[in-house]
Formats: C-alpha cells, structure tokens, sequence
C-alpha cells in the first residue's frame, strides 16, 4: 500500500493507490473517501479493483492547492 501521495513533478496531480484485505474493505474505504471529496468539492479520477483502489487528484488551476493537499491528507487518514 502506498503510504505517501505522489507529487507529480509540476505540482499538477497527487497518486496514490491502497490495497486491501478484501472487497468489502474497500467498499467502505470507497464510500468515506466520496464523502470526504463531496464535502471539499475535489473529485479525483478513481479506479478500483477487487482489492485495490488507485486514486489520481488533479489540480484545479494548474497547481496543487492547500485544499487539494487536505483531501489527500483526509483520504490517508482512513487508512
């Protein structure tokens, strides 16, 4: 599992991907993670599989933002 966002290298997108134990695991990781982005209004490209989900937050205006960087943030904190 990722444990650190990746930068790209001109501050336009985060990645990361997570790894679970199971799919239901990941159901519920999926489900806190639309919350937190509905809430900050930041809605990263996301891509799943049975036991892995791989999330890229593109920035809005060219660079990543502080509200960007805190949903990255808030996302590594359910893991």
């Amino acid at each position: 599992m990722s444990l650190n966002w990746k930068e790209s290298k001109n501050a336009s997108s985060l990645e990361a991907k997570f790894v679970f134990e199971g799919y239901e695991t990941l159901r519920d990781f999926l489900d806190e993670v639309a919350q937190i982005t509905e809430e900050m209004e930041v809605h990263p490209n996301i891509s799943f599989g049975r036991d892995y989900a791989s999330l890229i937050i593109y920035a809005q205006d060219g660079t990543l933002s502080d509200k960007e960087r805190d949903v990255a943030a808030k996302i590594l904190n359910l893991v």
